[in-house]
């Protein structure tokens, strides 16, 4: 096929002139209202994709909605045609590492392939991509000096929830990750496809190796852990890739 990565981002984003060099990319459309009310000179563009690009202290921010899943997120990166962008992902996990317990925040240094996604990208799969060193070692001191419980290193990124509840998934799961999401290895390897710059991170919702898993209730602490963390999102967000 003959078309152009231009032709990509036009179709996919709609109107890419107003996507800003800083991005952050999220799951789900019902916050976006949120990151908004923090934005000035806002402009909306979408096709496939779509989001809001604002002005914030001098900078132009731009909002994704990628919708959930290794596909879609990697997709939603990888038509972008813009080497100069600085990406941010901000998600949820799992927490793995028994160190790590409900509500705190893991900065994704290395993602395992267990995706399918980026088989597509030319990655073996469950092998190893990493994000942009530089942006990350920024996005930890910045975090570090907002948070108090911060982890790092490598998570595995899946492309199934159910298949969680079987033993035998659990064998592909190496030792080293430490948390399980649904997104990071797409993002860095479309991130790298496409050449630019990106990391990502995350709060952690659940344990499902401890017994603390979507499938099982949860006490009125960790509930409260994740309302808070819930709530605090949109704002970090906001000010850690305005610092970037």
């Amino acid at each position: 096929m003959n078309v152009s990565r231009h032709q990509v981002e036009t179709y996919f984003f709609g109107n890419p002139k107003f996507i800003g060099a800083k991005i952050l990319f999220i799951k789900r459309d019902r916050r976006l209202a949120e990151y908004k009310e923090y934005l000035t000179d806002v402009h909306e563009f979408g096709n496939v994709w779509y989001g809001i690009t604002g002005s914030l202290q001098g900078q132009r921010i731009s909002i994704i909605v990628t919708g959930i899943g290794p596909s879609l997120v990697g997709d939603a990166v990888y038509a972008l045609n813009r080497s100069d962008a600085t990406c941010l992902y901000s998600g949820t996990c799992g927490g793995l590492h028994e160190g790590l317990e409900m509500g705190d925040y893991f900065i994704a240094d290395q993602a395992v392939c267990g995706d399918g996604y980026t088989l597509h990208l030319g990655r073996a799969p469950l092998s190893v991509v990493s994000g942009d060193p530089e942006l990350l070692r920024s996005l930890k001191n910045l975090l570090a000096s907002k948070v108090d419980r911060i982890d790092n290193g490598v998570t595995f990124t899946t492309s199934s929830v159910v298949r969680e509840v079987d033993d035998d998934f659990w064998k592909i799961v190496g030792k080293q990750c430490r948390i399980i999401e649904m997104a990071a290895a797409a993002f860095y390897a479309a991130a790298l496809a496409a050449g630019t710059r990106a990391a990502a991170y995350f709060w952690v919702t659940d344990l499902p190796t401890r017994g603390k898993s979507f499938f099982e209730p949860l006490g009125p602490k960790d509930i409260q852990t994740k309302r808070e963390r819930y709530n605090r999102a949109v704002s970090l967000d906001i000010e850690i890739l305005s610092c970037l």
